[in-house]
């Protein structure tokens, strides 16, 4: 949010110096953020302090025209010549002036460096090559104006290095090249302003890395070729504004990388070919109407659970042990297709309580999906059900008929599963009619024909059951009272056992009813159990049949 600062300058003392001035910062409805008096120090007083080899104290103080470039055209010193500042601390300073801010090549030396709650003026801002060599450097709730911030090549080889709830305005902000070291580095509820916030090429180190509830204003943002180093990454509560967010190419090694109810915008985010051996949390972030890519990228894990996607999302990732979408919402496609560049290497995948608007391009044999659901080792037998009917009903609708067909058959499996699962935990008892069941419904509608999506598989079982029946007319007759008569003669009466059994059981099967054959004894039972069948499968190929055609 923008700052109105307005200066009275007077005449009186303030500590050891000999005129101050009273420093009143107003947001833009008017209110008052802060009224304070600093004491003016002179660009020369700070300049004359450095020949003399002492700390540089300018603890609320005022100081206009501040430049190290300035210092060393004054002292014939050379452009690139690195200037010692020995326990510099600007608690509560102003740095001001017409001429841009420079601490260029400046080395921070001693125990610490404190720029906290210090002000910058509208003017470009340089800390160019600066090296941060104290044990702490804070740049806590400093409020830098509205002309760019420069740390391009900055080392900070601090222990911590802290610019919680500093306040960018409106320029851009470089930390291109940084080396951060080992550092616990500290962008907790920053306010990056509305310029563009360039990272690209910076090196952090061991230590944890944070930017909890900071704010970007909607320019672009940039972690392109970032080593994050082997520290936890932080960017949970984040607001990345609508601008583009590009972490392309970043190594976060590995460090867990959390953007747990991050909120992004309507900016294009890119994690292509970003790699870590830990994790991506996005669990609960807030996706607007960007697309978001991880082509050929890779990590231990990517998690987006309870995330809402608007637009396209590119999962063709290079290798992932899990891909967690759970509770997801879908609006438009999220990619999975493998490519030559991006195999899409999975063990697992998980969406159970996927809310599908959209479409999931995914392929069942390359993408190995069968066993991504089944290596599940938390979800129940309902959520792999629910997981296999959504690849079932997107399928359906990217015209994968026969992807389809394998999606519905696990999916019948798993819901067989689950119903007795369910019918037992509500009541034990129920086991003794709920297993014979399920196993019913798994012999006539998976094993005979897969649930009607293979006719061929249905024939295959028409002809075992059809020659069963055969050869049970004729092995019936030898162990019991019972035989298969005929009232059409003799021709009829002396023909082949074996010829009889197999003719008598297609027209009993088929439901012909020549009148020719028919049963005596125990083998009635047996023949009207074969006109029912045979009804049923005739019914049930006609169905698998007319599914394929009309496909």
């Amino acid at each position: 949010m923008p700052t109105h600062i307005e200066l009275e300058f007077s005449k009186e003392p303030f500590e050891d110096c000999r005129e101050s001035v009273i420093v009143s910062l107003t947001d833009m409805h008017g209110r008052q953020q802060e009224r304070l008096r600093l004491g003016i120090v002179t660009a020369e007083e700070v300049y004359q302090r450095i020949d003399e080899k002492q700390s540089v104290v300018l603890d609320m103080r005022y100081v206009k025209d501040f430049s190290l470039k300035h210092y060393r055209k004054t002292r014939s010193l050379s452009p690139d010549c690195v200037i010692d500042l020995l326990d510099f601390s600007a608690c509560w300073a102003y740095f001001d002036g017409v001429e841009p801010c420079d601490f260029s090549f400046a080395n921070f030396t001693g125990s610490s460096t404190s720029f906290a709650n210090s002000l910058f003026g509208d003017g470009p801002l340089s800390f160019f090559t600066a090296k941060f060599c104290a044990s702490i450097t804070d740049f806590s709730l400093s409020h830098f104006g509205a002309g760019a911030a420069n740390f391009q090549y900055a080392s900070f080889q601090s222990k911590t290095v802290s610019f919680d709830h500093a306040l960018f305005e409106t320029g851009d902000i470089q930390f291109v090249n940084c080396d951060f070291g080992d550092a616990n580095i500290s962008f907790r509820e920053v306010n990056f302003g509305l310029g563009k916030v360039d990272f690209h090429y910076t090196c952090f180190g061991k230590g944890l890395i944070t930017f909890d509830k900071s704010t970007f204003g909607g320019s672009e943002v940039s972690f392109k070729r970032v080593d994050f180093g082997e520290g936890k990454v932080d960017f949970k509560r984040t607001n990345f504004g609508n601008g583009e967010i590009d972490f392309s190419e970043a190594d976060f090694k590995s460090g867990k990388v959390v953007f747990r109810s991050a909120v992004f915008g309507d900016g294009n985010i890119n994690f292509q070919e970003a790699t870590s051996t830990s994790d991506f949390i996005f669990d609960n972030a807030t996706f607007g109407n960007g697309s978001l890519s991880f082509f050929n990228a890779s990590a231990r894990m990517l998690s987006f659970k309870l995330c809402q996607f608007n637009n396209y999302v590119d999962l063709r990732v290079n290798e992932v042990e899990v891909l967690d979408l759970s509770d997801t919402i879908v609006r438009d496609i999220i990619d999975l297709m493998p490519t030559s560049k991006a195999p899409v290497r999975m063990k697992q995948m998980v969406f159970s309580g996927m809310r599908n608007l959209g479409n999931l391009y995914i392929d069942w044999e390359r993408n190995d999906v069968l066993n991504l659901i089944l290596s599940q080792e938390e979800t129940t037998q309902r959520q792999k059900s629910d997981q296999f009917l959504v690849l079932k009903e997107s399928y359906n609708s990217t015209g994968r008929y026969s992807d389809e067909d394998r999606a519905y058959i696990w999916y019948k499996r798993f819901e067989l599963k689950a119903d007795v699962e369910y019918s037992i935990k509500n009541n034990p008892v129920s086991a003794l009619w709920a297993y014979p069941t399920a196993f019913s419904k798994w012999l006539l509608f998976d094993k005979i024909g897969l649930y009607a999506t293979e006719p061929l598989r249905v024939l295959f079982s028409v002809s075992v059951i059809y020659t069963l029946f055969s050869v049970l007319y004729l092995v019936l007759p030898l162990v019991a009272d019972t035989y298969i008569d005929t009232g059409g003669g003799e021709v009829l009466e002396n023909m082949n056992p074996v010829g009889k059994a197999f003719y008598y059981s297609a027209i009993t099967f088929l439901t012909i009813g020549y009148g020719e054959f028919y049963p005596v004894g125990i083998m009635r039972f047996f023949a009207s159990l074969e006109g029912y069948v045979g009804v049923f499968l005739m019914g049930y190929f006609s169905v698998a049949f007319v599914r394929k055609v009309l496909r």
